[in-house]
């Protein structure tokens, strides 16, 4: 029964998402233009396992879309598809991960009848809510945030045979822990701090404290230890970027912005962007970093003096699940508060604490409490799912289409440089006189909010020329090239390893007969991103309209 209704609310919400198309945001870099999930050989293998995306180390969310792409080749329903069955797999998971805790902790009370709680009834509401959740939304839909659903099932099953191997003491649970683990890390490596969750975990389950507890831990904190460094490696061109201050001002604003967003999921965005200078002296950071401090205080005290250890126990478990994703914030020339994906694993704790609020509002023969339980709790755990089905069939609509996308995010953040940006970019691609009339406009709002960002990245400004870029291109399918070589010419000024500005510059010198000029912004474009197969087709078509067809066979059989 539990899977029926699991699986069948999961399709209910996301079914129609089968049907929407791939969008522009990270689905052409890691899937439909990405020659590396295009089967399965050594030699995809070997790129997968050897690379990065270009940031994080996903190889088995990689070999995923490589299987996609055998059933489906790139037609986006497929990848869809898997999403939603890892979504409804990860609701079962957490559904018995949480029945499994919530019994632990009131056992006692279970068997001596003190209590009419049905831990399973609970467990189960609790399930659908992370089923349904609006929060959610972003990593079922988007075909690209696979890899936060596949660490997640990792992880929790990982969890779960941990708890197995606790309870019967069979080592075959404890590997197979270790394992899955890997497996997770292998996904995604932001689940690294599941041994900490383990460590919750013991307590939660009141295991006594010695040595042994630690130790059985290592070989979990070695593999957290070496996908870390691993992790560093890829996201070495981000590190320096931020100011301490802003490590410690943005992550506490990210906790409190997450859960605020889980208890009231309204205002649900791709991008939830700060272009503004991060200050101390900002009660939008300082309040948030004092509740939060208050918050733990608060519940430290209550564990301390044993009046409830829960709450603490269920925080902690939230706060080590998103804290690995908390540190990036800064892309692009922008400050990033936080993505919904971000909190998809780490809910599991807010799950947890309500699971416990719940019981201990149902405990007790009280009359009051008999009414409660009979009457008004049912009643609002229905309001509360009904409300959020409602609310996640809407937020879904927002990934029909990159335009629906980034127009949702034009319409709580206005001044998001990128969704400007990107918006223009589908415009362009739908190209009429009346979209490239409209792209333009975007790229000109874009470069606008871009010119004022106070996060630049040394002495080039690689988001303006990106933009720049973009817009010499409308404008030169719009049929104005003297405005487009300008503006290309800008783009290169401001980034000089920006392929995309020397592709646009000799598109526009191929066109007005300069064939050698052309050539070489190409092969420019190429030095700088070898796998930019615009500038392969591009060269290929000039050395095919020059009669150097060997040169265009070979060129386009690499773009290929």
């Amino acid at each position: 029964m539990t899977l029926g209704i699991l699986f069948s609310l999961v399709f209910l919400i996301y079914g129609r998402s089968i049907d929407y198309p791939f969008v522009r945001w990270d689905d052409g870099l890691l899937i439909y233009d990405n020659p590396a999930i295009r089967g399965i050989s050594f030699k995809t293998l070997g790129t997968i396992f050897s690379t990065y995306d270009p940031e994080l180390y996903i190889p088995l969310t990689l070999l995923t879309y490589q299987f996609d792409f055998l059933i489906g080749g790139i037609h986006p329903a497929i990848y869809h598809l898997q999403n939603i069955l890892w979504h409804a797999m990860n609701a079962v998971l957490v559904t018995w991960l949480l029945y499994w805790l919530l019994f632990l902790r009131d056992q006692s009370k279970i068997a001596n009848r003190q209590s009419q709680i049905n831990v399973g009834w609970i467990a189960l509401f609790l399930g659908v809510l992370f089923a349904v959740h609006p929060i959610n939304v972003e990593a079922v839909a988007w075909a690209s945030a696979r890899k936060d659903l596949l660490s997640t099932f990792f992880a929790l099953g990982s969890i779960l045979l941990y708890l197995q191997w606790n309870t019967t003491g069979n080592k075959r649970w404890y590997y197979g822990s270790l394992t899955l683990f890997t497996l997770g890390l292998l996904s995604k490596v932001t689940i690294l701090t599941v041994p900490l969750i383990l460590l919750i975990v013991d307590l939660w389950s009141k295991r006594r404290i010695h040595k042994d507890l630690f130790i059985e831990k290592i070989p979990f904190f070695a593999l957290s230890f070496v996908f870390a460094l691993v992790a560093i490696f890829g996201k070495a061109g981000q590190i320096g970027r931020v100011t301490a201050m802003e490590t410690i001002l943005v992550p506490s604003k990210a906790v409190v912005f997450t859960l605020g967003k889980w208890l009231l999921p309204s205002g649900l965005s791709v991008l939830y962007p700060f272009n503004e200078l991060v200050a101390p002296s900002d009660p939008r950071f300082w309040i948030p970093l004092l509740s939060l401090l208050g918050l733990t205080c608060f519940l430290g005290f209550l564990f301390l003096t044993k009046r409830a250890r829960t709450p603490l126990l269920a925080f902690l478990f939230f706060l080590f699940a998103l804290a690995p994703s908390l540190l990036n914030f800064a892309k692009g020339g922008t400050i990033y508060i936080t993505s919904d994906r971000y909190g998809y694993f780490a809910q599991v704790g807010i799950l947890l604490g309500l699971g416990m609020g719940v019981m201990s509002l149902l405990r007790g023969d009280a009359l009051p409490v008999r009414l409660y339980r009979k009457r008004l709790v049912p009643w609002v755990m229905v309001l509360i799912i009904a409300t959020c089905i409602a609310l996640s069939i809407r937020q879904t609509k927002t990934w029909a289409s990159s335009e629906a996308l980034f127009t949702n995010v034009l319409a709580h953040y206005p001044t998001s440089h990128v969704a400007h940006n990107n918006l223009g970019n589908f415009l362009t691609e739908h190209r009429s006189e009346g979209t490239l009339k409209n792209a333009i406009t975007e790229y000109e709002q874009a470069l606008a909010i871009a010119k004022h960002l106070p996060h630049r990245e040394g002495s080039t400004d690689p988001v303006s020329s990106k933009i720049l870029s973009n817009l010499a291109s409308a404008l030169r399918q719009s049929g104005d090239p003297i405005a487009a070589k300008k503006f290309g010419q800008e783009a290169f000024e401001k980034d000089p390893m920006n392929p995309n500005a020397h592709l646009v510059l000799g598109i526009i010198a191929a066109t007005e007969g300069r064939m050698g000029e052309a050539e070489g912004q190409y092969q420019t474009a190429l030095q700088i991103a070898p796998k930019f197969s615009p500038a392969y087709l591009n060269l290929g078509a000039l050395y095919s309209a020059t009669r150097r067809y060997d040169e265009a066979l070979a060129v386009l059989d690499q773009g290929i």
